[in-house]
């Protein structure tokens, strides 16, 4: 269920104002503008108060593509989580920040799921019941009351990824992305969202780590199923 949210929004684009969320600098806001395709296609662009560019970033899929516009600085490597953060301050895939904005879920790969319902009153995830165990063909049917834990494992127990929603709602709050090791990767929070014609795609989210480093992105304008070039997600060096 959760993979098909928005199954059939496929490109979309949008702009507004995204906000850096640094451990000790300063915070920085400046205006954003974006395409994306799914799978796993997007296209970034950062300007200034003045609407110069500033910084643009693309993924093809395959590689990650960043300028800046204003040093004329080029780097291409491969697209991998790693090589995002140079751009977005936290390791996310492109295929995870198209899902993202897209307004569906990424999902882990895993071999065991717990829906785990959190005490309203200590507010700990694993604190409350188990109250349904499942494998990744079930299906799950949750109640009205307190806040649900959605726990995606590996084969060794490790936590993947957790989902968090309230009651029977099928708007999901929160998702926590871990690495093999069970350390958080970034955590996404989805502050509000919108209905563009038949999607329910977000307006305001932020998405960090534990040290709070991070972004918050709002979004004044989107518009879904657009048309788009694949040659818009390749970056060649300025002249």
């Amino acid at each position: 269920m959760l993979k098909n949210q928005n199954h059939a929004l496929k490109t979309f684009k949008g702009l507004g104002k995204i906000t850096f969320l640094g451990k000790e600098q300063k915070e920085m806001t400046t205006r954003i503008v974006w395409i994306a395709s799914a799978p796993d296609k997007m296209r970034v662009a950062l300007n200034s108060v003045s609407g110069q560019p500033m910084v643009s970033a693309a993924s093809d899929g395959r590689w990650f593509y960043l300028i800046s516009h204003t040093d004329g600085d080029f780097y291409k490597k491969r697209a991998t989580h790693s090589n995002m953060k140079r751009f977005f301050s936290i390791p996310i895939k492109s295929e995870d920040m198209v899902k993202i904005l897209a307004g569906r879920i990424p999902v882990e790969n895993y071999d065991s799921a717990t829906l785990i319902e959190e005490n309203a009153e200590k507010g700990l995830p694993g604190t409350g019941n188990h109250v349904s165990v499942f494998s990744s063909s079930d299906g799950v049917t949750v109640g009205d009351e307190n806040t649900y834990v959605l726990v995606l494992k590996n084969r060794t127990g490790n936590i993947r990824e957790q989902i968090y929603h309230a009651g029977n709602k099928k708007d999901v709050q929160k998702i926590e992305m871990f690495d093999a090791a069970d350390t958080l990767l970034y955590r996404v929070e989805y502050k509000r969202m919108q209905k563009v014609k038949a999607y329910q795609v977000p307006i305001q989210l932020k998405i960090s780590n534990d040290e709070g480093v991070g972004f918050q992105l709002h979004l004044d304008r989107y518009w879904a199923d657009v048309m788009v070039s694949s040659s818009v997600f390749t970056l060649t060096p300025p002249e």
